[in-house]
């Protein structure tokens, strides 16, 4: 039997989707937007060199995509956020520890159109793995100190041959 839209979106979507509200207006500029290299939670300077995260964002087509929001998370907490450019690029520094045990995740949420959000695993902490919270079907990559994640957004049929042809359902 297989499992409808709705059903692979409520188990792949919908839980991560309550960090990612969006901002309520688009960017103007150019350049992506990061924020200052200190501890969201203190303010303080991080204890461990800077690391960046970069990339381009385009449609099936090729076609690159500005204005789609990339938002980096860290067990459930964002720590970062930007947007593409025009050129559909992004750049963001990795404010987290790479060597400590927690789940890193990247997300690109489309403003406009109907592209879906995509999620890319950078790193599963040993009780994400132990309780087996992603699927085999989870793009995952391993989080290096200067990395590059380029991605492509597709539309929910493009979404569904992709998981067929993986053997995802």
């Amino acid at each position: 039997m297989k499992p409808s839209i709705a059903v692979i979106w409520m188990l792949l979507i919908v839980p991560m989707a309550a960090y990612a509200a969006e901002p309520s207006t688009t960017p103007r500029e150019e350049k992506p937007q990061t924020k200052d290299i200190r501890s969201i939670e203190t303010g303080s300077p991080l204890p461990f060199p800077e690391q960046m995260i970069a990339g381009e964002v385009r449609d099936s087509s090729g076609s690159p995509l500005g204005g789609v929001f990339v938002k980096l998370f860290a067990d459930g907490r964002l720590i970062q956020s930007t947007t593409t450019t025009s050129a559909g690029s992004y750049e963001l520094r990795l404010p987290v520890n790479i060597d400590k045990d927690e789940t890193v995740v990247l997300w690109f949420l489309p403003a406009t159109g109907n592209l879906l959000p995509k999620h890319v695993v950078l790193k599963k902490s040993s009780s994400a793995r132990k309780a087996n919270l992603f699927s085999a079907c989870t793009e995952e990559i391993h989080i290096r100190p200067q990395m590059r994640v380029d991605v492509k957004l597709v539309n929910e049929s493009e979404y569904l041959a992709a998981l067929k042809v993986k053997n995802c359902f």
